[in-house]
C-alpha cells in the first residue's frame, strides 16, 4: 500500500558535510515526527535528490538517494531559499507579481550568492515597475556567474531594460 507524502526541502549540517535535498513527509506530519521518531530501528533519514558539499574542501556532489544516520546530523533547516524560489515561480506563473516579489526578495535574501535568486529578483522587481532595481539585480545575477541558460536569459532581460 502506497502512502502519500509531501516533499519538504531541507539543509542539514554534519561536522563534515552540508547536504542540501528533500526529506519526504508522511501527510500531516512534521519534520520533527520524522527526525525524532524511534532511533533504536531507524537511524537512518532517507534524502532524495541531494547536494553534498563538503565544508572543509569545498566540493560538492549530487545523488538521487543518500540516507543519512540520525547521530551525526548537527543541524536541520527547511531550505528557506529553495522554498521561496519555488513559491515566486509558482506566483509568477499565476501573474500575482506582488506575492512573487516577496518571496524573490526572501530568495535573495537567503542566500544573496545565488544566480538565480538574483535573476528572480530583478524579474519580479521589473513586474513590479522597480526597473533600477530590476537592472541592479540582474546585473548582480551576471556577477555571480550564473549556468548558461540563466546567463543568456538574464542578459537579454537585461538588454530589454537599458535599451
Amino acid at each position: 500500500m502506497k502512502t502519500h507524502k509531501e516533499k519538504l526541502k531541507v539543509i542539514i549540517c554534519t561536522a563534515n558535510f552540508k547536504i542540501k535535498g528533500e526529506v519526504h513527509l508522511y501527510e500531516n506530519s512534521r519534520l520533527t515526527d520524522i527526525l525524532n521518531a524511534d532511533t533504536t530501528t531507524k537511524d537512518f533519514l532517507p534524502i532524495t535528490d541531494a547536494v553534498i558539499i563538503d565544508r572543509q574542501k569545498g566540493t560538492q556532489q549530487e545523488v538521487a538517494f543518500l540516507s543519512i544516520n540520525r547521530h551525526f546530523i548537527e543541524l536541520v533547516l527547511e531550505d528557506d531559499e529553495a522554498i521561496a524560489v519555488m513559491k515566486a515561480k509558482e506566483a509568477l506563473s499565476k501573474r500575482k507579481y506582488p506575492e512573487a516579489l516577496q518571496f524573490a526578495q526572501r530568495a535573495a535574501r537567503a542566500v544573496p550568492d545565488d544566480a538565480e535568486a538574483q535573476y528572480l529578483l530583478g524579474f519580479c522587481l521589473a513586474k513590479n515597475g522597480d526597473f533600477k532595481g530590476a537592472k541592479t539585480a540582474i546585473e548582480q545575477c551576471l556577477k555571480l556567474k550564473p549556468n548558461v541558460e540563466i546567463a543568456k536569459t538574464a542578459q537579454e532581460f537585461l538588454n530589454t531594460l537599458t535599451s
